[in-house]
């Protein structure tokens, strides 16, 4: 059964180990669900130090009691939310959570009164691509930078 909930702080030490699986790959069944702990967070990312302080609301996918999905939104005007550090374990990839987590996203913004949402994925990410495609996300722009290319991706509500 798949769970979406809010985050609680004693979640951050998997949070943590979450967001260092690879999310580049399609669905990988040799990864444990149980991750070890990550005793801090990780410095590429200083928003996951702070949750609570950093996010208007974070959420997180539990199934079969373990934490296999992340992610969190941020207000970005009165009307747009963007959706960050959404991550999904390897080992249940296209079973769901993806889904289950981006709809409660969704929901939630709307809630808060936000009209649209936006979030942006690498195109060494095609799984991710594709995945917020299928979900009605638009495609609104593109970065490229020395390594990567960035897809700017909206949503109405």
């Amino acid at each position: 059964m798949i769970t979406v909930r809010e985050f609680r702080p004693s979640d951050a030490p998997t949070v943590w180990a979450l967001n260092n699986l690879p999310s580049v790959g399609a669905a990988d069944d040799s990864v444990p669900l149980a991750l070890p702990p990550e005793p801090h967070p990780p410095a590429a990312y200083p928003d996951l130090g702070d949750i609570a302080g950093s996010f208007l609301e974070f959420l997180v996918v539990e199934t079969d009691g373990h934490l296999v999905g992340m992610g969190g939104l941020k207000p970005r005007s009165e009307t747009h939310a963007e959706v960050l550090r959404v991550r999904v374990h390897p080992a249940v990839r296209r079973r769901g959570v993806g889904r289950a987590l981006m709809a409660a996203l969704e929901d939630r913004a709307g809630e808060l009164g936000f009209r649209a949402m936006f979030l942006d994925a690498a195109t060494n990410q095609p799984e991710a691509l594709a995945f917020y495609r299928g979900l009605g996300y638009a495609e609104a722009g593109r970065s490229t930078f020395p390594r990567w290319t960035l897809v700017y991706f909206t949503k109405e509500l």
